[in-house]
C-alpha cells in the first residue's frame, strides 16, 4: 500500500511538466557558459583568467579535488589549462545534445558533472556566490529523471520506430515525472528561509531598518549608473515597506507549495523581486528567475488551451443572428 509521503513524491504527473525544467535550464546554462552573466566576457576566458592567479589564491572545495583527481592524481592540485579546455568544450557539446533530448541521461549526467567542476574551480578562488548552487541541483535532478519523455529527440524516436506511437503531451503521464520539480519547489523555500534567517540575524535587525537598502541602492546606483536604483534611493517610506514584502514573501514562500493556487500571487511577486534587484543593485539571479517554471502546471495549461478552443466554435454559433 502506497503511503501518502509515496503518493506526494510519485504521483503520475505529465512528463511535459519535466520537459520544459529540462529545456528551460539546460538552455539558460548553455548560454550562462558560453556568454557569461554580469561580465564582459565570457565563461572560458574567465577560467582562464583565474588560472594565472597567484597560487596561494588556489583554495579547492571538496568536489573539486574528488572530480580532479582521477585526472591530476594529487588531491587538491589545480587544474591545467588542457583539462579546462577539454571540459569546457565537453560540456557544451553534452549540453547541446541534451538541449534537444539526444541519449539524453547521459549527456545531462555529463552536463552536470562538467558544470559543476567549472563552477566549483571558480569557486576555489575565493568567490563564492549562491545564484548557482540551485541550477547544479536542478541539473543532477534531471540527469535521473525521465525528462526526455517527450520534446525530446529520444521521444520521437521511440514514437517513430518503436511501438509508443504518438503521445499526447498533457495526458502522458509517469509516476517520476513530478519528483525532481517538487524537490527543486522545496528548496526554493529552504533558500528564501535561509536568506530571511540571515538578514534577521546577521543584520542584526539593520537590514530591514530601510536605511541599509538606501545606502546599497545609492552606492550601487551610482557604481553601476542604474537610474532606477538613484530614483528609488530618495524614498526613505518606499523602500522600508519593499523590505518588510520581501521579508513576508520569503518567510512564507512555502504557502504556494502547500497551496499551489497561492503561486498566481508568489510567482508574480518573485519574479518582479529577483527582476528589481537585477536593475537596480546590478545583481543578477538569472538561475532563479529561469527555475520559476518548475511552478506553471504547463500540461494543465495545454489542456486548458485545448478545451476552450473546442468550446469556442459552439459558442459562435450560438451567438450568431
Amino acid at each position: 500500500m502506497k503511503t501518502t509521503w509515496y503518493n506526494y513524491w510519485f504521483k503520475p504527473t505529465a512528463y511535459l511538466d519535466l520537459a520544459v525544467l529540462r529545456i528551460v535550464a539546460v538552455g539558460l546554462q548553455l548560454f550562462i557558459i558560453t556568454f557569461g552573466f554580469g561580465f564582459d566576457f565570457n565563461r572560458l576566458d574567465r577560467l582562464s583568467d583565474l588560472l594565472q592567479l597567484p597560487e596561494h589564491t588556489w583554495e579547492p572545495i571538496l568536489v573539486v579535488k574528488f572530480l580532479s583527481f582521477p585526472l591530476t592524481l594529487e588531491w587538491g592540485a589545480k587544474p591545467t589549462y588542457d583539462m579546462l579546455i577539454f571540459t569546457y568544450y565537453l560540456s557544451l557539446v553534452a549540453g547541446l545534445l541534451a538541449l534537444f533530448g539526444f541519449f539524453t541521461r547521459i549527456n545531462l549526467f555529463v552536463f552536470a558533472v562538467t558544470n559543476i567542476f567549472l563552477q566549483g574551480f571558480i569557486y576555489s578562488f575565493r568567490e563564492i556566490h549562491h545564484p548557482e548552487a540551485i541550477m547544479m541541483i536542478a541539473l543532477c535532478a534531471l540527469a535521473i529523471s525521465p525528462c526526455a519523455k517527450v520534446l525530446s529527440v529520444d521521444a520521437w524516436v521511440a514514437e517513430t520506430f518503436g511501438s509508443k506511437g504518438d503521445v499526447d503531451l498533457a495526458e502522458y503521464k509517469g509516476e517520476y515525472a513530478a519528483w525532481p520539480i517538487k524537490l527543486l519547489q522545496w528548496f526554493f523555500v529552504l533558500m528564501y528561509l535561509s536568506a530571511c534567517y540571515s538578514k534577521i540575524t546577521i543584520g542584526s535587525g539593520e537590514w530591514h531598518n530601510g536605511f541599509t537598502l538606501q545606502y546599497y541602492l545609492l552606492q550601487d546606483g551610482y557604481r553601476w549608473d542604474r537610474p532606477l536604483a538613484k530614483w528609488l534611493s530618495q524614498w526613505h517610506e518606499l523602500i522600508l515597506f519593499l523590505q518588510y514584502t520581501v521579508m513576508i514573501f520569503q518567510a512564507t514562500f512555502v504557502l504556494p507549495v502547500v497551496f499551489p493556487r497561492l503561486r498566481w500571487i508568489y510567482v508574480p511577486v518573485g519574479l518582479g523581486f529577483h527582476t528589481g534587484i537585477w536593475m537596480t543593485l546590478g545583481a543578477p539571479f538569472p538561475q532563479w528567475i529561469a527555475l520559476y517554471v518548475i511552478f506553471i502546471p504547463w500540461a494543465a495549461a495545454l489542456k486548458r488551451v485545448r478545451e476552450d478552443r473546442k468550446t469556442a466554435p459552439l459558442t459562435h454559433r450560438h451567438e450568431a443572428p
